[in-house]
């Protein structure tokens, strides 16, 4: 597994020093950043840039905040339909073009709009959320930046909710995404010191206690082996084929 080694000088800020939210006003989606720890800010030249980067799928989108000493708290986006991008707050050198010395950054974390009720549900270590995946049912992103994340069809009632409590959902499609997800951890596709990682491995260690992960992304036999014995512990553990199946058995005629 890989782990991250910062080669650059620029200063590391918390995330939590602002507030960044999207929303959507007359139709039209907006990015709002409000200055949770203004003292943060008091080390950079008040001309120093203040940006954030906003990535979802292939789509990017830079948003420019003006300055330190004059920025805005809001701006409309270029893009539409972001629905959970990722989110950088990144402060550069005034002195360069299109802010491309950095001098400080946050990492990246996940935004969400505000103005759904079923956005999403986020407890534990998958995320879920409402969205337009027609004509799929359902889609998994896994990201660098923050908890893999199931997207379910919006078009269903409470859907994130919904997805988290189903049993038919949960025995049929939960076990695919365990497998998805430690198929990448496994091969070393992500640093094994991101937060998220380091929780699915911990939650896989608490379902198989002692029996540790294949550390050789070569090792693909044992990977497949232990993603196995993973599964079937964790469906066994939930009882996930017995609930689906009573789930679906039709009820005794009258």
């Amino acid at each position: 597994m890989r782990r991250r080694i910062r080669l650059t000088g620029r200063r590391q800020l918390s995330k939590s020093v602002v507030r960044v939210s999207l929303t959507e006003i007359g139709g039209k989606p907006l990015v709002t950043m409000t200055l949770v720890s203004p003292d943060a800010f008091k080390q950079f030249p008040q001309n120093a840039r203040v940006s954030l980067r906003l990535v979802e799928n292939k789509r990017v989108e830079i948003v420019d905040l003006g300055t330190i000493g004059k920025m805005s708290s809001s701006r409309e986006l270029q893009s539409q339909g972001f629905v959970a991008p990722s989110c950088q707050l990144r402060i550069a050198d005034p002195g360069t073009k299109a802010m491309g010395l950095l001098l400080a950054s946050t990492d990246s974390w996940t935004l969400k709009k505000n103005d759904h009720k079923d956005q999403e549900s986020s407890k534990g270590i998958l995320l879920f959320l409402a969205d337009d995946t027609a004509p799929q049912s359902w889609k998994l992103e896994i990201r660098e930046s923050d908890y893999p994340l199931v997207k379910v069809d919006k078009r269903i009632a409470n859907a994130a909710m919904w997805a988290r409590n189903d049993p038919v959902f949960v025995g049929a499609v939960l076990p695919s995404v365990v497998k998805q997800v430690f198929e990448e951890i496994l091969r070393g596709e992500y640093s094994d010191d991101l937060p998220w990682v380091e929780d699915w491995l911990k939650w896989a260690d608490s379902i198989m206690p002692g029996d540790n992960p294949p550390t050789d992304p070569e090792e693909k036999d044992e990977r497949q082996n232990y993603i196995e014995r993973l599964l079937d512990s964790f469906c066994s553990r939930h009882n996930l084929a017995d609930q689906l199946l009573q789930a679906t058995q039709p009820g005794d005629a009258e």
